[in-house]
C-alpha cells in the first residue's frame, strides 16, 4: 500500500511538476499522506561547504535581508501547498529545514513509500544534484517526473524495464502499489537477462502472485534505453520501473547509459531504485 509521499516544494516550473505528480497520485490512492518538504536555501546553507569566513564578503544587511526573501517565499509555498492539498482533501503536512537539500530529502525517504524529485537534464554536473544523489543514499523508491508536462494517469500503463538485476528487484518491489492500480504492465527486456540474475518468468510468476498481469517482451537490440523509451512512447505508458546505476555511477555520468537516458527523458515518469 501506498501510505506517504514525499515532495519537494519550490518555486520553480519543475517544482510545481512535482506537486502535480503528488497531488495526482495521493487522490488516486485513498488514504495517502502527503508530506510537504521545503529546504531553506538561506546563505548559510548555500555557501555549505565554502571557505571559512566567506560570508565576512556580504554586508550583515544583505544576508538578513535574504534571509527574510526566504522565509517570506516559504509561508508563501506553504499557503499554496495547503490550499492544493485541502481542495482534493488528502491529508497532508508541511515540513521546513535549513539546510542541504540532498541530507534534508534523503532523511524524508527513509521513512516515507515514495519520493518524488524532478528529472535532470542530461549534461554532467545536473547529474551531481540532489536528485541523482539521492538515488545513491537510499535504496528506496525514486519517482522522478519531467519538468514541463505529466501524463494525465500516471499508473495508467506501465512499463518495467527489466535486466533481472538486484536494482531492477527493487524498483519492482518499491513500485508494487503503482502497479496494482495500472491497467495494463508491459515487462520488457533488451535481450536476455545475465546468468544469474533474475528471469523474466520468476518476476513474472511473482506479480501473477500480487495479482498484477503482465504483458512480457524481448528485444534484441545494442540500444536498449532507445528500445524502452520507443516502447513507452508506442504503448502511451504514463510510467516506467527501473534499476538505477546497475554499472558504474561515475562510468554512466561519462559515458552515458540507461539509467542516465530515462533518468533525464524530459517525457515519461520514471520509478527507479538503487
Amino acid at each position: 500500500m501506498l501510505r506517504d509521499i514525499q515532495v519537494e516544494i519550490d518555486n520553480t516550473e519543475a517544482g510545481q511538476k512535482r506537486l502535480e505528480a503528488a497531488l495526482q497520485l495521493s487522490t488516486k490512492f485513498k488514504g495517502t499522506h502527503l508530506i510537504a518538504v521545503h529546504p531553506l536555501r538561506t546563505p548559510e546553507a548555500i555557501l555549505y561547504g565554502a571557505p571559512h569566513g566567506v560570508t565576512g564578503y556580504f554586508p550583515e544587511e544583505v544576508i538578513e535581508q535574504q534571509r527574510k526573501n526566504i522565509k517570506d517565499q516559504a509561508v508563501a509555498l506553504r499557503k499554496s501547498f495547503e490550499e492544493k492539498a485541502k481542495e482534493t482533501d488528502i491529508s497532508h503536512e508541511w515540513r521546513e529545514h535549513e539546510g542541504q537539500e540532498v541530507d534534508i530529502i534523503s532523511f524524508y525517504a527513509r521513512f516515507t513509500d515514495l519520493t518524488i524529485v524532478s528529472q535532470v537534464k542530461g549534461k554532467f554536473a545536473d547529474e551531481l544534484e540532489t536528485s541523482g544523489s539521492l538515488l545513491m543514499e537510499s535504496s528506496l523508491p525514486i519517482l522522478a517526473v519531467p519538468s514541463k508536462k505529466l501524463p494525465k494517469d500516471i499508473t495508467k500503463n506501465i512499463l518495467i524495464a527489466w535486466d533481472g538485476s538486484a536494482e531492477a528487484s527493487r524498483a519492482v518491489r518499491g513500485g508494487l502499489p503503482l502497479l496494482k492500480a495500472a491497467n495494463k504492465v508491459i515487462l520488457l527486456s533488451v535481450g536476455l537477462p545475465e546468468e544469474g540474475n533474475i528471469s523474466q518468468d520468476d518476476i513474472s510468476a511473482h506479480l501473477g502472485r500480487h495479482d498484477i498481469q503482465i504483458e512480457t517482451r524481448i528485444v534484441e537490440s545494442p540500444f536498449p534505453e532507445d528500445v524502452i523509451l520507443k516502447t513507452a512512447k508506442e504503448e502511451d505508458v504514463g510510467l516506467i520501473v527501473a534499476g538505477a546505476w546497475g554499472h558504474s555511477r561515475i562510468r554512466e555520468m561519462i559515458f552515458g547509459g540507461v539509467t542516465k537516458s530515462l533518468f533525464s527523458n524530459q517525457e515519461f515518469p520514471v520509478l527507479l531504485s538503487h
